[in-house]
């Protein structure tokens, strides 16, 4: 988009602001010399004569006859000639234009339906739309409904009040030839709470995109409609990652306060709206503020604003923080990129290139702060190096400002007002807490939490039962139980609002080592006693070591113990695999026997040449495998016809219809239980420092998702450690689930614990759904 065109010095502020400067881009409307547009100011007929010359390709329709008031000379007499011929405008029955009469909203709105020859519509009424809608005249009910249904009219302040008779002003002709141009798709879609659109009550559009002065991210947007006003919202990812906001506290859930360059102690209060997996929040308020054009583009909203400029940038080290400060003309659009050890911060300001000459870019060796797989696992324990020095570079509309950080510093950020400024600190600290009630029943927390002494970064979910939401396994495929990705794109494959990463999995083979349960079916059934959580939809939870033992009992009465059920855990005996694993099976280990049952009877038995053969798992029967057990197939001769009975410990489980699989359990009827060898761990997992996630249960029912990364100046907390910030949050009960890397938290489409590129791919999560 063109910005080249200086904006008129008097619409920064006015709600037409969307509609007046890309029509000045266009050469369509203009201003007066002292650089104003006076959007406020009433218009004449001669003047919207000539607007809408300037808009539209007039193709003449009939014949002018000249009006005794409009001499040939007369600064708009050709506008007035051809907008006459075009059927836009008429005059009086006297033969009279009277250019210089102010003309109305209704004649405005009646010109631009006439001229344009728009079809009616279905009919509306109009006394149902607008609170004076009574008082436009018979005669023009059917245009105006025309212009309603066609997103012509623009009502502001008051969406409900057309006021037909009043003058129309420049601002309000302005937003009204807009939407003609968008109607004609001259003109891209103006996102605008001021325009009048007829829908159901809801959200009527969503997007995956958003772009700020043409930088794209994947970031969900919505709109919905209060039935003829329309919001604008982006999710919260959008926001904080692409237009700088900071969320702060709120116990409101359709509230959300925001800090963007915003006086200390005041805040933007932005209206949300949930929509299945993502909330939105308004942007409609403070879009003036940053003087934004917010432009629909298919699945993409566009945000456009005026580069400011950067005055300048101030760098202060002390101790462990570095503070870097950059000052700012006004308020703009800024962004935060985090990769690995990498960091920049993107402005949409220019810059003298005298400013980028303090900080240039050096040779500097890398931070010497070891593996960054370890890091990423949350094993190490800091370094004792500070951060790069920061290099600046400037382009004609953007300025970046970048670095690197040692093991164990982030990047904290915040805005300032009363001379606007954007604060960066490169600190150990770094987490900004918050408690942010997101949806009736669901709260979004982070802060640190002291343990002898050492400070650990938690941030978590809590969910109130019975609060209309609930909790389901999810994982990565669907239709199949092998395969992983980012927590983030399961959740979305899912439909969830937000998650937690689940259970165990094997990283060569992609198959879940743990249980997953759901609706009454095993699609991955326990392994070694481990820590699970079950639950049910009254909001009942259970959490201990659990382990299923399934036996099978032949016609001839022989008995078998199978105790592997839909798992990629392999040991000897016998695995049973149903079609919840999916539609084939492929061999785990070499030399294995199968076993195929339909309904209750044995249909065949196969010799696997080799571990690379799937044999297909009939959807009203399953597999039996053979590992290591060749003495017991005989006893599964074909036309063998089997009964299955099926047992937990603890005995309960079996009764709730789902489970998730983690460990080790944590904490059970408020006491650590910690025992990571009982669950099939070796010594050594038991003593890690890690980055680690867990679920929890309170004693009023609130289910807690946690996840907790390293300590200030130091590594992960081990088991025993988790488990005591578990019971700092409230924990009765919590099982450890699948860490390190793993540890993902997701809330609305954002990852909330951690960069993206630091959070391994998982198997499974524990989502959660409206």
């Amino acid at each position: 988009m063109n910005n080249t065109v200086a904006s008129f010095t008097d619409i920064s502020q006015h709600w037409a602001y969307p509609f007046i400067r890309p029509l000045q881009r266009q050469g369509v409307v203009s201003g007066f010399e002292d650089r104003t547009f006076r959007p406020d100011q009433t218009m004449t007929r001669a003047e919207f004569a000539a607007i809408i010359q300037a808009a539209f390709s007039l193709a003449p329709r009939r014949d002018y006859i000249p009006f005794t008031d409009v001499p040939a000379n007369f600064w708009a007499a050709e506008a007035i000639r051809n907008t006459f011929r075009a059927g836009f405008i008429s005059g009086f029955p006297d033969g009279r234009f009277l250019p210089g009469q102010n003309i109305s909203r209704l004649h405005v709105l009646l010109a631009l339906v006439s001229g344009l020859q728009m079809q009616a519509g279905a009919s509306v009424s109009l006394a149902a739309i607008y609170n004076d809608g009574g008082n436009i005249p018979d005669y023009a009910q059917q245009a105006i409904a025309t212009a309603t249904q066609s997103r012509l009219v623009v009502n502001a302040p008051t969406i409900d009040i057309f006021n037909p008779n009043r003058p129309a002003t420049r601002g309000e002709v302005a937003a009204c030839i807009y939407q003609a141009r968008v109607f004609l798709k001259q003109n891209p879609i103006v996102a605008s709470p001021h325009i009048v659109e007829l829908a159901n009550p809801g959200v009527i559009r969503r997007g995956t995109h958003l772009s700020v002065n043409g930088r794209t991210w994947r970031a969900a947007w919505g709109q919905w409609s209060s039935g003829i006003c329309t919001y604008t919202g982006v999710s919260d990812k959008g926001a904080i990652l692409v237009l700088g906001m900071e969320l702060l506290n709120t116990d409101d859930v359709n509230l959300q306060p925001v800090k963007w360059f915003s006086t200390i102690g005041k805040s933007y209060r932005l209206k949300t709206k949930l929509d299945r997996e993502y909330r939105y929040l308004n942007l409609d308020d403070i879009a003036p503020v940053g003087n934004w054009e917010m432009v629909i583009d298919n699945q993409t909203l566009r945000i456009f604003s005026v580069p400011t400029k950067i005055d300048d940038i101030t760098v202060n080290e002390n101790q462990d923080i570095c503070r870097i400060e950059i000052q700012l003309s006004k308020a703009t659009p800024w962004e935060l990129y985090e990769q690995s050890r990498e960091w920049e911060v993107v402005l949409d300001a220019i810059a003298d290139q005298s400013l980028a000459a303090r900080f240039p870019e050096t040779p500097t060796p890398p931070p010497k702060s070891g593996n960054q797989e370890q890091q990423n696992e949350g094993e190490t324990s800091g370094s004792s190096e500070k951060p790069s020095p920061i290099v600046v570079r400037i382009s004609a509309t953007q300025t970046v400002i970048k670095g690197t950080l040692p093991d164990g510093y982030r990047v904290r950020t915040q805005t300032l007002n009363n001379r606007d400024r954007l604060v960066i600190e490169l600190r150990r600290d770094a987490l900004v807490e918050h408690s942010i009630s997101v949806y009736p029943g669901l709260r979004s927390r982070q802060q640190y939490l002291t343990l002898e002494g050492d400070k650990f970064p938690a941030v978590w979910l809590t969910i109130t039962p019975r609060s209309g939401l609930s909790i389901a396994a999810i994982w990565t495929e669907k239709n199949q139980m092998r395969g992983t990705n980012s927590l983030l794109s399961i959740a979305q494959t899912w439909s969830s609002l937000g998650g937690i990463n689940g259970g165990y999995f094997n990283r060569n083979n992609l198959l879940p080592l743990g249980a997953i349960r759901k609706d009454n079916k095993w699609f991955s059934g326990p392994i070694l006693n481990r820590g699970a959580m079950a639950w049910d939809n009254t909001g009942r939870v259970r959490m201990g070591r659990l382990k299923l033992v399934e036996t099978i009992v032949t016609s001839t009465g022989q008995r078998f113990e199978v105790d592997l059920l839909n798992t990629g855990y392999v040991k000897a005996g016998i695995a049973r695999y149903t079609s919840e694993w999916g539609a084939n099976y492929l061999p785990l280990t070499l030399n294995e026997i199968v076993v195929v049952v339909s309904g209750d009877q044995v249909t065949r038995q196969i010799e696997l040449p080799d571990d690379q053969t799937p044999t297909a798992i009939p959807t009203n029967g399953y597999l039996l495998v053979f590992r290591s057990f060749r003495s017991a197939v005989s006893a599964f001769g074909v036309g063998s016809r089997l009964t299955i009975t099926a047992a937990t410990t603890p005995p309960e489980f079996i009764d709730f219809p789902n489970i998730m699989g983690g460990g080790p359990l944590l904490v059970q009827n408020r006491n650590i239980v910690v025992n990571a060898e009982a669950e099939g761990f070796n010594y050594w997992f038991g003593q890690q420092l890690a980055i680690r996630s867990a679920v929890g249960v309170t004693a009023t029912g609130e289910l807690l998702m946690v996840t907790v990364h390293n300590r200030v100046n130091g590594a992960g907390p081990s088991l025993t450690e988790m488990a005591k910030l578990m019971q700092q949050l409230g924990a009765i009960d919590a099982i450890n689930l699948d860490g390190g890397s793993s540890t993902s938290l997701v809330l609305g489409g954002h990852l909330l614990n951690r960069t993206p590129d630091t959070a391994a791919r998982v198997h499974n999560g524990l989502g959660i759904f409206i």
